[in-house]
């Protein structure tokens, strides 16, 4: 287990539930909402989810500015309130929460978000996700080709995130909001498939 029993106590008792997540947003408080409504659990979906062993604590590190966590953690949050088959603790990852974040650094060293880990009514983990599913990261990255093949702005794809113009910074989150929900049923049914393997 990379968490120590200290890390792990303190992510427990100070990690909020969904509700509580959103009383603390300061944007994109409407975009998670609709995207939590529009969420729906299939009777397909729910077999599947009764093969999961017990119920799974999820030590989740989000900030509500994070495009992946509001597209993701809404299926998190509907799984847990129409099966109560997840438990969700929900921290900001800055400023008090970097040393768990740092146990999980993404392929390039940082820590990135939304970073969910999963124990089980032991505390013992069973693994941990970075972000989105691979299968999404592969979409992201077309809808990301997709708004530099029709924006030619000075700064181009070449620049990161950061150093864009607010105004191609904002067009661009825009862009990319818009066609995470296009295949909001692929994020539904990757996330599945994943928790299903690692839960099962």
């Amino acid at each position: 287990m990379r968490m120590t029993p200290d890390q792990l106590s303190r992510a427990f008792a100070h990690g909020t539930n969904f509700a509580g997540f959103l009383d603390t947003m300061k944007v994109n408080r409407p975009a998670i909402e609709a995207n939590y409504a529009a969420y729906e659990l299939t009777e397909t979906d729910m077999r599947q989810i009764e093969t999961w062993k017990g119920v799974t604590d999820v030590v989740v590190l989000a900030h509500d500015w994070c495009g992946d966590v509001v597209a993701n953690l809404p299926l998190f949050a509907k799984i847990e309130a129409q099966t109560g088959k997840l438990k969700l603790h929900i921290l900001p990852k800055d400023p008090d929460n970097r040393d768990i974040g740092q146990l999980y650094p993404h392929e390039d060293g940082d820590v990135h978000i939304p970073l969910y880990v999963f124990f089980d009514a032991k505390g013992k983990e069973l693994g941990h996700l970075i972000e989105r599913t691979p299968e999404l990261t592969v979409l992201s990255g077309q809808a990301m080709q997709a708004f530099w093949a029709r924006n030619t702005v000075p700064e181009g794809p070449a620049r990161s995130f950061d150093n864009l113009s607010p105004e191609t910074r904002s067009s661009l989150l825009a862009h990319l909001g818009t066609e995470r929900t296009k295949v909001r049923l692929q994020e539904k049914n990757s996330l599945l498939a994943m928790l299903t393997r690692l839960l099962s």
